[in-house]
């Protein structure tokens, strides 16, 4: 008999991307492959709705990435919660030391992966969990409040009875008190994420992206980025088409990956008011796939993951790899011959420079004092430095497959 989670073990594309399908709620990219290799023998057996990414709308394009919807039973409520899938088909994640007290105010990075929330020290190792989360739920996308004393991330949970399948916008303080929703869906299908703070705190900014579903069928993705006042409760639409926000350190422009029918299709900016929407860069360089751009800490610029690198069209030759490894680990290997790089720009988007090669598609973390950028990812824990672009191997271990990495300090 043919094993049922066989299209989930095989060899995707290992990392941020798989893990942001699985456990943020691309579930149907998942299952339209399952139910176009295996028929329609998981419709009798799931009965919760299907999400889409929150993050970026984006799940990468390589031979992982599935676009026929169309495939999926036309049925409502047909669709499978993907940390079900994760559970159901996967090995169990680590289990980390237990929350504690405290235990985030001691922390230099907070993770969020199916383990939860971790808190890790200087050289990556797990001090514990921030907080116990809700049973089969998947955090994603932490970013760090401005007083340094907090978090606000993305959780998917179980669906809700009102409100079905989705994800929120919890906050919690890095000693794990005061657990709430700051942001809930308002009904199935969809999901919040990437929110980012302005620098007083009181202004929060964030990707909204829901599943249009007609008659029973997935039909397309409305995605878009929106501003809530956190003092007041006014929120409204800063741009359509957009995921994966970042404000720019003076707070009146904003950096986004644009998408089409919820591909993306490059790095946009748009002011904080919602005007003057167009594209990042004025050279001719694209990517086949990007996602998180991140600001750096003090001056302007910006790093993001990159892949399939081109200019005027044409795929430009790979440049040399910037990283030297240490620790031991092997140099990162190529999926699908693309590479995944993490690629520097200033703020006028006048040029582009890799500043280093990852194994895949990663969630970079800048150094409190810009000059290191971290992320994790093939089962490691790195940490770049921009000034020599040495890479140094901080932890390995099963935590560090994928995840959303904050450096708190």
């Amino acid at each position: 008999m043919r094993d049922p989670c066989a299209p989930l073990r095989r060899p995707l594309r290992a990392g941020a991307s798989v893990y942001r399908r699985a456990a943020l709620g691309i579930a149907a990219d998942l299952v339209a492959r399952s139910v176009r290799e295996r028929g329609a023998a998981l419709r009798a057996q799931v009965a919760v709705d299907q999400g889409t990414a929150p993050h970026a709308g984006a799940y990468r394009g390589r031979g992982d990435r599935v676009s026929g919807w169309a495939s999926l039973p036309p049925i409502p409520r047909a669709f499978v919660i993907a940390t079900a899938a994760l559970v159901a088909c996967t090995d169990a994640p680590p289990v980390p030391p237990p929350a504690a007290t405290g235990v985030g105010l001691q922390a230099n990075f907070v993770l969020a992966n199916p383990a939860g929330l971790l808190a890790l020290d200087s050289q990556g190792h797990t001090l514990g969990r921030i907080i116990d989360l809700p049973a089969q739920s998947a955090p994603a996308t932490p970013a760090l409040h401005p007083s340094g004393k907090s978090i606000v991330f993305a959780l998917t949970q179980q669906p809700n009875k009102k409100t079905g399948f989705g994800s929120d916008l919890y906050t919690v303080n890095l000693d794990g008190s005061n657990f709430r929703a700051l942001v809930e869906h308002e009904h199935d299908n969809v999901f919040y994420a990437s929110p980012r703070f302005d620098a007083t705190g009181n202004i929060l900014y964030f990707h909204r992206r829901a599943a249009l579903i007609q008659a029973g069928s997935f039909i397309g993705n409305e995605d878009g980025i929106f501003r809530l006042d956190l003092r007041t409760g006014e929120r409204k639409e800063v741009v359509k088409d957009g995921a994966d926000p970042a404000l720019a350190p003076d707070g009146t422009w904003l950096v986004y990956v644009h998408l089409t029918q919820g591909q993306p299709d490059g790095l946009w900016r748009v002011n904080a008011d919602g005007t003057d929407a167009r594209r990042f860069f004025k050279t001719k360089d694209a990517w086949w796939y990007l996602q998180a751009p991140r600001f750096a800490p003090s001056g302007c610029q910006i790093v993001f993951s990159g892949a399939g690198h081109t200019i005027s069209g044409g795929f430009a030759p790979r440049p040399p790899a910037a990283a030297n490894t240490s620790g031991g680990r092997r140099p990162p290997q190529l999926h699908l011959n693309i590479p995944s790089e993490l690629v520097l720009a200033p703020c006028d988007g006048t040029a582009a420079r890799t500043v280093g090669t990852t194994g895949d598609d990663v969630v970079p973390a800048w150094s409190p004092s810009g000059g290191e950028i971290a992320y994790v990812g093939t089962g490691a824990f790195f940490a770049l430095t921009l000034a020599n672009g040495s890479v140094r191997t901080l932890a390995q271990g099963q935590d560090f497959f994928f995840g959303d990495l904050v450096w708190a300090k």
